[in-house]
């Protein structure tokens, strides 16, 4: 049988008939020698090398199935040289996050600190489970970070030194929102039905609900609601003002119609949603919250990074501090590699509802993580990454990045309004600006026009068909990536008044801190001289309509991002 080389744990063992040879690694050079190749592959990739010089080498879905069924035969082995080149092959059709064309959703992860703890992170490859034999100084540096980041919130915090149980460990770190919204859910809901833990939730007599602005609020409160099997009917949808924020005069009303016979156990305020980055009045939800006596979640997955920033956090979270919990994403807004969020809750006994050992949790005689993280059991080390970006960079220089990446999004969208082809659909606060592809002889046009409801439709579905087209072409090509989904105009800043009607937007998040004003304008410069080539046949297009003739909507397959998941 032809030998082949086999990698177990590092060590270099040869393979005859299933039957270990021998040992053939006396020394760590041939570790560090393939390590290195492993490095100089994602460094290749990081570059542009992989990907030439694109901030992806596109295929389509067909294309990508096929690639990827040719490594059906699982019996098959490979040569250490193969192995390499399949693994340069992934990164070839991956698409590049930190690439300075990458401006869709939402990060670029690229900080070397947080990248350099993600590696050694998985040589250590401790389980958070728990302490002993588990994750030894794992668990208190989490526990650490978790303090840090009550701190930059407002929340009472302490020295890790004066933690003395558990009890008082009042957040933890998960693989994403979606996670750290649904573990918020089940401490509100704990918290005001402790009863659950014994009964269920059918014996409580009363219909939990929550009120959230379901426009502009993340999937995940849905999902979670039907996961926790609380139900998605048992939603309030409070309205949504112009500017994408949640009104909160009628998340009261709701409160004052359903409160008396339900019971509604959280509200949920939004510190950038994620669609447009827009932030909820925060100071407005903490009076409604503590008028009415409901938890108050902050989903601030997208505005957390202005917790590093003292004047950035009074101008867009103040009020932050009275939430009853946060959830926060690193991977969205502190530039470090997939997953990294974190749940924060205010009282520090809210984790112990979900404990079945309180007296070890509360005496402090168990430190185990696993005995107050709802759904994990087993979970790795990626915590080090925040904290230990934290540790490298201090406070001060990510309140410059921070600031930093508000003046680059407030320069680009100044320039791509400049451009006089693009309406934007809601001003540029955070990090996240959508808008559609309309020239601006096609908005002259329609300025001037009483189009009937028929042809708004018409116009609607030529300007999504268009700003699609020229979305996926710079997608397939590659050198330059905005985000698409569907929004609402609700500013009718287009013109066609068709209430809460969804646009195919185009969308941007500036998050790379590499990013310089130079940059900027020639991504811009190659959005617009894109945008040229569909200018005439637009204009056509748009005029048939006016005239009367029958507009055939365009049969596009669209696939939208996690962002456009409503």
């Amino acid at each position: 049988m032809h030998e082949k080389v086999l990698y177990i744990n590092l060590f270099k063992i040869l393979v005859n008939e299933n039957k270990i040879i021998g040992d053939f690694l006396s020394s760590n050079a041939l570790q560090k020698k393939v390590l290195k190749k492993v490095l100089d592959l994602g460094i290749d990739f990081i570059n542009g090398k992989t990907r030439n010089n694109r901030v992806i080498h596109y295929k389509s879905i067909k294309e990508l199935q096929q690639i990827v069924s040719k490594f059906d035969d699982y019996n098959s082995s490979y040569s250490t040289e193969e192995s390499f080149e399949l693994l340069k092959e992934i990164g070839k059709y991956s698409i590049s996050q930190s690439d300075l064309g990458y401006i869709a959703f939402p990060d670029s992860g690229n900080a070397l600190p947080a990248m350099m703890a993600e590696i050694y992170s998985k040589f250590l490859n401790q389980n958070l489970s728990g302490v002993d034999r588990s994750a030894p100084i794992a668990t208190f540096i989490e526990i650490q970070l978790i303090e840090w980041l009550r701190g930059l919130v407002g929340y009472e915090s302490k020295r890790f030194e004066d933690i003395k149980s558990l009890a008082e460990v009042s957040g933890m770190c998960t693989t994403g929102g979606h996670m750290s919204n649904h573990i918020a859910i089940m401490g509100a809901l704990n918290e005001k039905f402790p009863e659950i833990k014994r009964i269920g939730l059918t014996k409580l007599g009363k219909t939990p609900k929550i009120i959230l602005a379901d426009a502009i609020s993340h999937y995940s409160f849905s999902s979670a609601m039907h996961h926790l099997g609380l139900g998605q009917k048992n939603i309030l949808v409070a309205k949504t003002k112009d500017d994408f924020t949640t009104d909160f005069d009628d998340v009261e009303k709701l409160i004052k119609k359903y409160n008396k016979r339900d019971e509604i156990f959280m509200i949920v305020a939004v510190a950038g949603n994620s669609r447009t980055s827009s932030i909820d009045n925060l100071e407005k939800f903490a009076e409604i919250s503590c008028k009415y006596k409901i938890w108050l979640h902050v989903d601030a997955c997208h505005g957390g990074s202005l917790l590093f920033s003292k004047r950035l956090k009074e101008k867009y979270l103040k009020g932050i501090e009275k939430a009853d919990s946060i959830s926060i994403d690193p991977h969205k807004g502190m530039f470090v590699t997939y997953p990294s969020s974190y749940v924060l809750f205010k009282e520090r006994d809210i984790l112990v509802h979900f404990t079945r050992y309180e007296e070890k949790v509360r005496n402090g005689s168990s430190w185990d993580l696993g005995y107050i993280t709802p759904f994990y059991g087993s979970r790795g080390f990626e915590s080090l990454k925040l904290w230990f970006l934290i540790k490298t960079f201090g406070k001060s220089y990510l309140e410059e990045i921070v600031e930093k990446r508000e003046r680059d999004a407030k320069f680009i969208a100044k320039k791509i309004s400049e451009t006089n082809k693009f309406v934007l659909l809601n001003d540029m606060e955070l990090y996240r600006l959508a808008f559609v592809f309309i020239p601006r002889q096609v908005k002259n046009l329609l300025q001037h026009e009483n189009l009937d409801e028929s042809k708004k439709k018409s116009v609607k579905d030529c300007i999504d068909y268009f700003s699609h087209r020229l979305n996926q072409d710079l997608y397939e090509d590659g050198r330059l990536i905005l985000d698409e989904f569907k929004l609402s105009d609700l500013a009718n800043r287009v013109g066609l008044d068709l209430g809460m009607e969804k646009y195919c937007v185009m969308s941007i998040s500036i998050g790379n801190p590499l990013l310089t004003e130079e940059v900027l304008r020639k991504n811009v410069k190659y959005l617009s001289n894109r945008a040229k080539l569909y200018e005439k046949k637009y204009f056509m297009e748009i005029t048939k309509i006016i005239s009367g003739k029958e507009y055939i909507k365009k049969k596009e397959n669209i696939h939208y991002g996690p962002a456009g998941w409503t």
